[in-house]
C-alpha cells in the first residue's frame, strides 16, 4: 500500500497533521455539518484528549476519539472511563 501512495502523492506535498477516525467520529462530524448553516467552516483540530470540530463562532465541539481515557478528581481515588 505504501507503494502506491508514494506513486500518487506529489513530492512538494507535506503531511502537516493526521488522526484516527473510527466510523462513529466521521458521522459525528458529519452531523456537526448537518447542524451549521450553509456555506459555514470549521476547523478540525486534534489534541492529546480527542479530535474536537471548532467553528468559526469558536464554538468547540468534541468529534471522539480512538482512545479510552481515564478521569478521576482528587476526592475520588478510583478513575471510571470516560
Amino acid at each position: 500500500m505504501n507503494q502506491v501512495a508514494d506513486r500518487i502523492r506529489p513530492r512538494e506535498v507535506k503531511v502537516h497533521a493526521s488522526a484516527e477516525f473510527t466510523a462513529d467520529m466521521a458521522e459525528n462530524l458529519c452531523l456537526v455539518f448537518q447542524c451549521m448553516p450553509e456555506g459555514e467552516r470549521l476547523v478540525v483540530s486534534f489534541s492529546s484528549a480527542g479530535v474536537w470540530a471548532v467553528t468559526s463562532q469558536g464554538r468547540r465541539i468534541f468529534i471522539g476519539s480512538t482512545e479510552v481515557f481515564e478521569v478521576g478528581t482528587k476526592n475520588d481515588e478510583r478513575p471510571h472511563l470516560q
